[in-house]
């Protein structure tokens, strides 16, 4: 990172000042007014860079639409009945939402009183000056859809059609559009109407989502008493013209089917040889622990044509779960050796209950070797009768570098070597995901076709990490793994894998709903390892991979300490803005569950107004010296060769507006 921390001068010069003293200003330590960004590890240097120059926005009289606020922030106008009162307390953008089922309450026939009052309130606001982000809303279907095209509905892998009570959950009952045809074709109508109805440069920015409450996600996995739905077993999923399955995994079913690559398999490790390899996975079907550098080599491997080398600097491991029997025994091994004939390589094998949790007291595995040259450890372990689970892992006994090949593990006895696969597993969650990024893509090519303003992209959380889907994985997606507890598997939200598809990049933003969630207790911003952060850390972090702004709204329900925490993350992660749920909570009276108040959110945005805060976005390179800058009358670049600059926020320097 070019700066450690933000700085701040006493007051906002005018621009010609602030370019002549900014180089200056880089060198003075002073105290934040508000938490610097941590720093991002090195280990993904696999981005986009767009090029080594620095922008700095540096007008910070008109940043904004509205022209007094640093950041956008709106409030999602459930009621619209502040706007002249909301302008007044510094906020500049809200939602217009549109109902696909208000919008045309009959196939073909549109509600034209519904629009024309829509129209004027969207005058109005235009009129105003505000911020508008249109909600298009065809996550909220009409009743005539499954009616006329009974085939909309989602089925998951237990034949149960999704189909929630409109009355109760209206968001939350989506149409199949990721996987049928004739549901893209009724969504392009609807949005052609809508811009033919609108003028499209009335929209300042677009949602993009298409699933449950407007997300990109598929349903919830707990449907009719199922805990582990995966939604893609209707006939449009299931046949390749429709929806490009493979044929390997055509009529198989996750969590009922057993995985072909499992059965008569005396070798239960997957990928021993760590031969296989996988676009999303360091060192497939393994799964390190952030701490852990884990690489493929092909440098003096024991056999084929890979290994693995593990360079350690603190205790930590790379593991993989294995299914077991209990009051069994077994056999494993494995070869090793240390790069520096002193420390250890280890091999390790433990035993898990069926809830995923270390037995105490159970009996465990240990292989271990200093040898610089490959060595071949065997050893065995008896179950316990609460055994479910081995956990075989990898590490050293001290920081170092050390390498394995060829492991193994099989029962006492067993004569078939035969090792494991997930193949069919693996087909069909890529496929799964795959799908629903191509739906993403498909709603932004269509919404293309009638303007070039910024399209949100709507992700939900933090979505699922790597290593997660690894476990779930090698479990064979059978339901009952460590990770497999996490709706995010089921939902298909691997935000990492949806970025990296995107089709376009330009005018695209990354929108994240739960940007207070998880609380701060539970996450470590500060740490370098991904696994520790929160949403706001994480969608950010691969925002700047991409070269895309992000911002973002909360869950709704918060309080004061919640807005609090919202606000210092769009801060601290170098978003945007931020629009606040809800309007009816923020003027609730009276106000019994303590939600966070106007008067909160005025506060809060006269304090975050009074940053001036110039971003300087990720660059491939960088150094303190050498600056050649570059200065027109809002922005600012320079070139600056020399060192590696960390990942993962942009450098900044903050100046105080008084």
């Amino acid at each position: 990172m070019m700066f450690s921390r933000p700085f701040h001068l006493t007051s906002l010069l005018p621009l010609i000042n602030i370019l002549v003293i900014l180089p200056l200003a880089l060198s003075l330590i002073t105290n934040p007014m508000v938490s610097s960004p941590p720093q991002t590890p090195e280990y993904n240097q696999n981005q986009y860079f767009p090029d080594n120059k620095i922008n700095l926005a540096s007008d910070c009289s008109q940043s904004r639409p509205g022209g007094s606020s640093r950041f956008l922030f709106g409030v999602i106008n459930n009621r619209g009945e502040h706007y002249a009162d909301e302008w007044a307390r510094g906020i500049r953008a809200t939602v217009f939402e549109l109902h696909w089922e208000y919008y045309e309450p009959q196939e073909g026939l549109y509600d034209q009183a519904y629009i024309t009052h829509m129209k004027q309130i969207l005058s109005q606001l235009k009129a105003d000056g505000w911020f508008v982000q249109l909600v298009p809303g065809y996550q909220y279907v009409p009743d005539w859809v499954y009616t006329k095209y009974p085939d909309m509905y989602y089925v998951n892998q237990f034949g149960d059609r999704f189909n929630p009570d409109p009355n109760t959950s209206g968001s939350y009952r989506v149409i199949n559009a990721p996987f049928n045809p004739q549901a893209r074709a009724l969504i392009a109508r609807y949005l052609a109407r809508i811009f033919q109805d609108f003028n499209p440069s009335d929209f300042d920015s677009v949602r993009v989502g298409g699933g449950v409450l407007g997300e990109l996600r598929y349903p919830p996995p707990e449907w009719n008493g199922h805990p582990n739905s995966y939604w893609a077993f209707d006939l449009h999923a299931q046949n390749p013209t429709d929806s490009h399955i493979p044929a390997s995994v055509i009529g198989w079913r996750a969590g009922i089917d057993p995985n072909p690559g499992s059965q008569g398999r005396g070798q239960l490790v997957v990928n021993p040889g760590f031969e296989q390899v996988h676009l999303f996975y360091s060192v497939f079907a393994w799964s390190p622990e952030d701490e852990v550098l884990a690489e493929l080599t092909t440098q003096d491997v024991h056999t084929g044509s890979q290994a693995l080398k593990l360079t350690i600097n603190t205790p930590h491991r790379i593991h993989q779960f294995v299914r077991s029997e209990p009051n069994v025994t077994y056999q494993f091994g494995g070869w090793l050796k240390s790069a520096d004939g002193i420390n250890k390589a280890r091999i390790l094998l433990t035993q898990y209950d069926a809830n995923y949790q270390q037995i105490p007291g159970a009996p465990f595995g240990k292989l271990e070797s200093n040898a610089t040259t490959w060595i071949d450890k065997t050893g065995s372990l008896a179950t316990l009768s609460t055994t479910r689970f081995l956990k075989l892992e990898m590490d050293g006994n001290a920081p170092g570098t050390y390498y394995f090949d060829d492991l193994w593990l099989k029962r006492v006895g067993e004569t078939n070597g035969q090792e494991r696969d997930i193949t069919v597993p693996l087909a069909f969650y890529d496929w799964y995901v795959q799908a629903l990024t191509d739906y993403q893509n498909w709603q932004i090519a269509e919404i293309r076709k009638y303007t070039n303003t910024q399209l949100d992209l709507l992700y939900a959380g933090k979505g699922l990490m790597p290593n997660h889907l690894t476990d779930a994985l090698t479990n064979d997606l059978r339901g009952d793994g460590w990770s497999e507890s996490s709706s995010a598997l089921y939902s298909g939200t691997l935000h990492d894998r949806h970025v990296a598809g995107l089709g376009t990049k330009q005018n695209i933003a990354l929108y994240l709903t739960g940007i207070e969630d998880p609380a701060a207790d539970q996450v470590d911003d500060t740490s370098p390892y991904p696994t520790e952060w929160s949403a706001a850390r994480w969608l950010a972090f691969l925002a700047s991979s991409q070269g895309l702004i992000i911002w973002g709204e909360n869950t709704g329900e918060n309080n004061k300490g919640q807005m609090q925490l919202a606000l210092k993350r769009m801060h601290d992660n170098g978003y945007i803005g931020l629009l606040w749920g809800f309007e009816s909570e923020l003027y609730a009276d009276p106000n019994p569950q303590g939600y966070a108040t106007i008067q909160d959110y005025q506060a809060e945005i006269a304090r975050y107004n009074s940053i001036c805060q110039f971003f300087l976005p990720f660059v491939h390179e960088s150094l303190l010296h050498g600056r050649d800058w570059r200065c027109g009358r809002r922005w600012c670049s320079t070139h600056i060769p020399g060192q590696t600059q960390r990942l993962g926020y942009p450098a900044s320097v903050e100046i105080l507006n008084r």
